[in-house]
């Protein structure tokens, strides 16, 4: 699969000297990487604006797809990661100007959507980071089931997209038709109704449960830490009343909040049709803790996708608790375990999400941040993966620090 390397000119760049890319084209696909609003001197541009932040980040992303070939119209996925305090009103008030803007980005049909409230982004002052995907001359396919939950508002997100033999699935939720949470402060019933809908995206476009290769979990939890993992062992529980082993690759991250009042949780897929495709379990890889329904990664012809590693041992144990350039050294390790066993190296990413929790402020989680990025570029040569680097809530397991996720494509 041929790969080009997009970098605009004029764009912004990162504080410290990093291998990261802005973009990947890779055959059909663009990869974005997470899109900010700074300048070219890592300076932070329109500092308390969001509709300003927005627009800028939304700029970016439309130099990496033209770099590409591409436009905003051939965006097929996109994330959105975004900071804010409030709650109710306050809240309410602030996603609306946000989307008002990302609308004004968005074509009819638009792209599969999934917008998550965060802990925080990697400079201080930065509200919003997007990344995505673009497909330039593939075979598309707008999935949009009838009698789905939709949106609050009007909006041209599409609730799915098959492209080629890859089946993308927009975050999925608890809502009804009117975009109104369904079985609030229930986790166990809005994972189930969430699931439900992913079926109905997988069968519209001709694919079922078997067919995922990247299934991302994202939840909030507002409770007592003690009673956490039992938390997630619901979500767990009713994972595998849905998927059956092998399992896909993904991750389970806990963020601030979601679009509307009331949901706990929002599920997003990638699905692959493609018959080459096979899960990855490479000896003496780390396990998950508490028994993740989530296989190490897969191979689906030339991209592989790795799941989010945590540093944990074979026996689910997380290493080195505190020590965030020590775990970042496990992360890694296990990446390439899983990289290695489908014939690809690091050097073969093209897509790294690095979720990580630090509770500091100002200059300590600017060190943090620049220890564990230290280590990162110790195991990504030039040219890099994009990269999207989110601050979440925490994690389940005690004493973890990190969790990275990537998707890589092997050249033919």
């Amino acid at each position: 699969m041929a790969k080009t390397r997009l970098m605009p000119e004029g764009h912004w760049d990162w504080s410290v000297p990093v291998s990261f890319s802005q973009g990947w084209k890779v055959g059909n696909l663009i990869f974005v990487g997470g899109q900010v609003s700074l300048d070219k001197d890592a300076q932070l541009v329109a500092p308390g604006d969001i509709e300003a932040q927005t627009r800028n980040s939304f700029e970016f992303v439309q130099k990496v797809l033209e770099e590409g070939g591409g436009e905003l119209g051939e965006l097929v996925k996109f994330n959105t990661w975004y900071e804010f305090e409030g709650e109710g009103a306050a809240l309410k008030d602030y996603w609306e100007r946000m989307t008002r803007v990302r609308l004004g980005y968005l074509r009819d049909p638009g792209p599969v959507g999934t917008a998550l409230r965060i802990a925080g982004l990697g400079y201080a002052g930065l509200l919003i980071e997007i990344d995505g995907i673009g497909a330039i001359g593939a075979d598309k396919i707008r999935i949009m089931p009838d009698g789905h939950w939709d949106w609050s508002i009007p909006v041209p997100l599409s609730q799915g997209w098959k492209v080629d033999d890859l089946v993308f699935v927009g975050g999925q939720v608890s809502a009804d038709a009117r975009g109104e949470t369904v079985a609030p402060a229930d986790i166990v019933a809005q994972t189930r109704n969430t699931y439900g809908f992913i079926q109905r995206v997988l069968e519209k476009a001709g694919a079922g449960f078997s067919d995922i290769v990247q299934l991302n979990v994202f939840y909030r939890y507002d409770g007592p830490e003690r009673a956490l993992e039992a938390y997630l062992h619901q979500i767990h529980h009713v994972s595998r009343e849905f998927l059956k082993a092998p399992y896909p690759s993904g991750i389970t991250a806990r963020v601030n909040g979601l679009a509307y009042e009331g949901l706990l949780v929002e599920i997003e897929a990638i699905a692959s049709l493609n018959p080459r495709k096979k899960p990855l379990s490479p000896a003496g890889h780390g396990s998950w803790p508490g028994g993740a329904p989530l296989s190490p990664g897969w191979k689906a012809g030339d991209l592989v996708y790795v799941s989010g590693q945590i540093p944990a041992d074979s026996n689910g144990q997380i290493q080195t608790a505190g020590d965030i350039e020590a775990q970042t050294h496990k992360v890694f390790q296990n990446m390439r375990l899983v990289l290695n066993e489908a014939g690809a190296d690091m050097g073969d990413l093209v897509k790294l999400y690095t979720f990580y929790h630090c509770n500091e402020v100002g200059e300590a989680l600017k060190t943090y941040w620049e220890r564990m990025t230290a280590v990162r570029m110790q195991y990504l040569p030039s040219p890099g993966p994009t990269g999207t680097a989110i601050r979440v809530n925490g994690f389940a397991p005690k004493g973890q620090m990190i969790e990275i996720q990537g998707i890589a494509a092997l050249e033919a």
